[in-house]
């Protein structure tokens, strides 16, 4: 005991000082319900989903060792404690991840996979850490756009939004407040100059599949029937920009087109390519935030922004 405490007071860990990373849950023992709620805590999210590297490489450990199928609750105390070894490798300290590596000298492949596991967790925390450090910088000035004026003028939102340009219109689409009404919107998606995307985007967040299967009239009804008829008909000659959708939105969307189509009817004969199309993404001088028109962020900070 008085030797293992001096070593670790005479030869620190030298990746101690990656400790700030780390977040520690149960130094001295996780109970079994904590390594399971961890191991399932992102288990839907999907590939585009942000999930923690200690959670990520905690989850990869666990299956590797156990199966991807592993059913945690009915694993017996020595399994438990060796999920708790790769628990302590992914989120806990130097201390407590060296002291579980001693605790496993005598099985040198389970060894080798925790400390190669640590070093590529490490790696990949010290990458997350700079990424978010330049994201906190980007957007250092954020006060500062929020204060900032635009060069548009008019008495109402529609007057704003008619001197627009396209991809204003669909940055201003995707950013819209709902319970603003659609008076905005349909004015947008009623230009022939208004790109198809922006059209598919408004008409698949108003839920057409709900629609087009229900008799609830619905206050945004004859909106969306409207809208799904011009893109059915073709309305739309401007199909430059794609949609920029996360995995999960992109499949509500498809569904929602999906459950409107099988109803056989029009004007409701939409196609997923409208969602899957590919273009460019848009690059809009203006969005919408918190009710007002502003400047969009980026656009601020290239163009109008003191330096």
């Amino acid at each position: 005991m008085l030797t293992n405490l001096i070593s670790r007071v005479v030869q620190p860990w030298t990746d101690a000082k990656f400790d700030r990373l780390f977040t520690a849950f149960a130094p001295n023992g996780a109970p079994a319900q904590l390594l399971v709620r961890l191991y399932r805590e992102y288990e839907g999210a999907l590939p585009d989903e942000f999930v923690p590297p200690q959670h990520k490489a905690y989850r990869s450990l666990v299956q590797r060792a156990f199966g991807k199928h592993v059913n945690l609750t009915r694993l017996d105390d020595p399994a438990l404690k060796r999920v708790y070894a790769l628990y302590a490798c992914c989120f806990e300290r130097s201390e407590t991840f060296h002291f579980q590596l001693a605790q496993w000298r005598s099985d040198a492949t389970f060894r080798d996979l925790l400390s190669e596991t640590r070093s590529q967790l490490i790696a990949d925390l010290l990458a997350h850490e700079a990424a978010e450090r330049a994201r906190r910088a980007h957007f250092s000035r954020w006060y500062e756009w929020r204060a900032a004026g635009i060069d548009l003028r008019g008495e109402t939102l529609l007057d704003l939004i008619q001197h627009m340009e396209p991809d204003d219109w669909h940055e201003i689409v995707m950013r819209w407040d709902w319970d603003l009404g659609v008076n905005e919107i349909n004015w947008i998606t009623s230009q022939r100059s208004c790109d198809r995307a922006t059209a598919v985007y408004a008409l698949c967040i108003s839920r057409p599949g709900l629609i087009a299967t229900t008799v609830d009239q619905g206050r945004h009804r004859k909106f969306v029937q409207t809208l799904a008829a011009r893109l059915e008909n073709g309305f739309y000659p401007n199909a430059d920009l794609s949609l920029e959708l996360s995995m999960r939105m992109r499949r509500e969307f498809e569904r929602e087109i999906e459950t409107a189509r099988a109803t056989g009817e029009s004007p409701w004969q939409l196609t997923n390519d409208l969602i899957t199309h590919r273009g460019r993404l848009h690059a809009p001088k203006y969005t919408f935030a918190d009710g007002e028109v502003r400047y969009h962020y980026d656009y601020w900070l290239a163009q109008v922004a003191k330096r």
